[in-house]
Parts: C-alpha cells; structure tokens; sequence
C-alpha cells in the first residue's frame, strides 16, 4: 500500500515538474512575442516621427528677402528681383541708396551675409536673375557682352555665343524697368545707385562706363572680361572721348593678382591699361580707385572684391 502511494506521488511530482517546465517556456515565448511587438511598435513609432520630419522640411531662405519677377519690355524675356531691405527700412520715411548685383544666384546670398558684418551706410540691395527658363550660361553672354561675338574663344558654349551682344537690351532693362519697378515698389534714392558686377559683369559694367556712365553714379568693376572680342571696350571708350568732355562717375576697380597668368591671361595689365586710358582723358568729374589683391585668383577674388568695394561705396565717414 505505502510502494503504490509512493509511485502515485512520484507521478504527480513529474507531472508537475513537465506543467512548470511548459509554463515557463509559454511564458518565455510570450515576453519574447512583447518585447517584439514593443521593438516593432518602437520601430514604427520612430518611422513615423522620421517621415514626420521629412514632410516638414522646408527650403533655406534668406530672411528679410522679397523676390519679385519682372518682364522686360525689350527682350520680353523674365527675371527675378531679388531684395533684401535695410533693418530700419520700416521704422523711418527716408530713402534708400541701392546696390545692383549682376549674377546673383552666387553674389545675393553672399553679399546678404557680408553685409551683415559691415558698419556701413544703410542700402536697399537688388539682385538681378539670369532670365527665366534660359541656361545662365546664355543669359549671362547675351545680356553682358557689348557685341556679336560667335566664335570668341574664351567664352561659354557655342549655343552662349551665339546668343552674345545683347548688353544694350539689358542697359535698357535697367534703365526702363528695373528703375521705374524700384522707384514704384519701395523707397529708393535714385541720386545713389552702385552697380556691381564682375567677370563678364564687370564687362557690363565697363561698357556702361563708356556709353551711358550718367545711368549709375557707382560702378564697382570685378576682374572686367576686357580681352572680349579683340578688346572691343577700348573702341567703345574711344568713341565716347570724342564726343563727351567729362564722365561724372566714381569707378572701383579690383581684381585678383593670379589673373595675370603664364598660360597668357593679362587681366591685370588690361584692367590697368583702362585705368589708365580713362585717366588720361582728364575728365574732370571721374574718380577712380584700383585694387590688385594678392594670393587671389578670378575664381577666388570675389568675396574680398564686394566687401572692399561696398566699403568704397557706402562707408561711413
């Protein structure tokens, strides 16, 4: 009677020995099945929140910007203005002297930030886009280059070329549209316009120079593409001494000392040679001022060429 209770209890013992083990299995199973489903929950919740942040991106702007599109009325072709208004401009009635920028894509975000560290006079800065839906390569050659030049070798691409010397369009763009849009829209004071253009924008510049100075009172001139079709300039400027006695303009010139190069770029000797040939007219209302800067090439020499020649044009005496 005890051998048969004690085999009936050893049984049991067993029996609840397997029950334990498969329960803290199940159990294993079902805390391994949670911490899943919590890692996959986790998992979703952090997808979620990334796509969440990915909707919400939004593009850099500059702040205190305004962008407005213009049609010129002789080309017919689209621009963009881009503005950017001094800080005080809504606590005061008084005008504002303006800075127009050639190829702005790269010099309107770069001189908003430079002048922010300037102690200068207060201006109203307008950057001109390449015209709308065109490569900038053949809005740039088209509106900046003074003549026809289709096979000049130091240009763009053949397509560039062939769309060159167009500069008095653009003159007139200015000059028609640009101003009267300006004078229109915001408080401008049209006795102070500087332009400020370099490379091919400095070619602008100094064609302007030389054929309707009157049209700004501030030419900043950056590395002037002066080599364009033969020299071309040099026969404008020769055609104004001719016929005009004075020339009221104030002209900063600057370009990087690694442009005069062995592979036979002279744009240091041509922009001092025009320098020069300017000075030597003996007008009595110009004013000249040229800077070489070393260790600079045209690549480079931008940044220092707009911070010295907004000091020139709007420092405070």
């Amino acid at each position: 009677m005890k051998k048969t209770k004690l085999k009936e209890l050893n049984k049991m013992n067993k029996l609840l020995l397997v029950f334990s083990i498969l329960f803290i299995t199940i159990s294993c199973k079902d805390e391994n099945f949670k911490s899943k489903s919590l890692n996959k929950d986790l998992l979703n919740k952090n997808t979620e929140q990334s796509e969440k942040s990915i909707t919400e991106t939004k593009e850099f702007t500059i702040k205190g910007t305004e962008v407005h599109q213009i049609k010129s009325t002789v080309n017919k072709k689209d621009y963009d203005l881009y503005i950017k208004l001094p800080k005080s401009y809504s606590n005061t009635d008084k005008k504002f002297p303006i800075l127009i920028l050639t190829d702005s894509d790269y010099s309107f975000p770069l001189v908003t930030s430079i002048n922010r560290r300037l102690h200068v006079e207060e201006y109203i800065l307008i950057g001109i886009s390449y015209s709308k839906g065109e490569k900038s390569t053949i809005s740039r050659t088209r509106d900046y280059t003074p003549t026809y030049s289709p096979n000049e070798p130091r240009g763009h691409s053949k397509e560039s070329r062939l769309a060159s010397g167009k500069a008095d369009d653009f003159v007139a763009f200015i000059k028609n549209d640009v101003f009267l849009f300006l004078e229109n829209k915001y408080r401008v004071d049209m006795t102070k316009k500087v332009l400020a253009g370099h490379s091919f924008g400095g070619l602008l510049a100094s064609y302007m120079l030389v054929t309707t100075p009157n049209l700004f009172e501030y030419y900043m001139v950056g590395s002037p593409s002066l080599w364009y079709d033969n020299h071309c300039i040099m026969k404008f400027e020769d055609k104004y001494s001719k016929t005009e006695s004075d020339m009221k303009a104030n002209i900063f010139m600057c370009i990087g000392a690694d442009e005069e190069t062995k592979t036979g770029s002279k744009m240091v000797t041509e922009m001092l040679d025009f320098k020069e040939r300017l000075l030597s007219r003996d007008y009595k209302d110009l004013r000249i001022k040229s800077i070489i800067i070393p260790d600079e090439d045209h690549q480079t020499v931008y940044p220092s060429f707009i911070t010295k020649g907004i000091i020139w044009a709007f420092g405070k005496e």
